[in-house]
């Protein structure tokens, strides 16, 4: 018999998880209209031949030992099957069975379906196999090289009339840009920055200006809030979710389904966004020991019309009275932006064919 009822009503009751809303993109303002489509991307298999599949809900699953051995893992289960390790020489992810809450390489990773238990066996989601399991697994595994970013583009959110979740994000967003501005031009990086001054730019100029330059890579900065919470804290960080697949924030109770069908221009390069999304976020809980929020899915507008890998960094919260006050201080700014520069110059490493720290 296939174990699947308790997820299909956690499915249908939306309780999987509950995130808070990330600070780029407010109920208050709407994104902006999604662009004409994009050209098509792959949906093939990694590499070598396709693996089979189930469907589960309308949706195709491949089995973890399949997983494990497609990318040269090995594979340990425990708590009766519910539990699943794949695991390499420096690699690891921990599946559990009716969560998309994942542990890879020791950072908290959503994924974009379940993990479902059939006959005694796991299985993920093939797009989740494909595209964010092998990035974080296996980078570069069935995808084209690109080159090693030479032009980076920093996007210090909100500005002007909108000033995110406080007065105090659209300046510290800016300072923390301007700061890692340096010390990735120290790197030999050319960085632009989206604003360089408290002006407005909408969701869409601030992709255009990365599409502009050319740019290799792009991170979207910004500090989270949540109301009436002084305790809630740590890192976030957010890529596009590949077609058909949820935002992250969509399994929470009372949330629509917004999956896409339709690729948006960012899908060309999920599989860099993931790797750029790890290499920051591996910095920020490593060097700075923040808690972990985890790398999660969102429909953004400021990503979704990107040509270039691109993420939204939540650096911390400024509704938590420790985070806040360590926020306000130059110095704390200053160790945000050697973390991001950190990740980014670890991405640049993976990019150029070596392994990183």
């Amino acid at each position: 018999m296939i174990a699947v009822a308790g997820w299909r009503v956690a499915w249908a009751l939306g309780l999987i998880a509950t995130v808070s809303s990330p600070a780029a993109e407010s109920p208050a303002r709407t994104p902006p209209s999604r662009p004409g489509a994009a050209a098509a991307v792959p949906r093939g298999p990694v590499s070598g031949a396709v693996l089979p599949t189930k469907k589960f809900g309308g949706i195709d699953y491949v089995s973890a030992p399949d997983v494990a051995a497609r990318l040269g893992l090995k594979l340990t289960t425990s708590d009766r099957g519910r539990k699943a390790t794949l695991a390499g020489a420096a690699v690891r992810a921990e599946l559990e069975n009716d969560s998309r809450d994942t542990t890879v390489n020791g950072l908290r990773v959503f994924l974009g379906d379940p993990v479902l238990d059939a006959g005694g066996q796991l299985y993920v989601s093939r797009i989740d196999f494909e595209r964010c399991l092998t990035p974080l697994l296996k980078a570069g595994s069935g995808v084209a090289r690109l080159q090693k970013p030479k032009i980076v583009v920093l996007d210090p959110g909100h500005g002007g009339r909108d000033n995110g979740t406080s007065l105090n994000e659209k300046v510290f967003a800016l300072d923390v840009a301007k700061r890692a501005k340096k010390m990735l031009e120290a790197a030999g990086l050319k960085v632009v920055l989206t604003r360089e001054k408290d002006v407005y730019l909408d969701l869409a100029q601030r992709s255009a200006v990365a599409n502009r330059e050319g740019a290799d890579l792009f991170v979207s900065i910004h500090f989270n809030a949540v109301p009436r919470d002084s305790k809630t804290s740590g890192v976030e960080i957010y890529t596009f979710p590949p077609p058909s697949q949820r935002s992250t924030k969509s399994w929470s109770p009372g949330e629509n389904i917004d999956a896409e069908n339709e690729a948006a221009p960012g899908n060309r390069y999920d599989h860099w966004n993931v790797v750029l999304a790890q290499a920051i976020h591996r910095r920020f809980v490593g060097d700075l020991k923040a808690f972990d929020r985890g790398k999660k899915l969102y429909h953004l507008g400021v990503l979704r019309a990107l040509k270039c890998p691109g993420v939204l960094l939540e650096c911390g919260f400024l509704t938590s009275d420790v985070e806040a006050k360590k926020i306000a201080t130059p110095a704390y700014r200053e160790k945000l932006a050697a973390a991001l520069t950190a990740g980014i110059r670890d991405y640049a490493v993976t990019v150029a064919g070596g392994r990183g720290p």
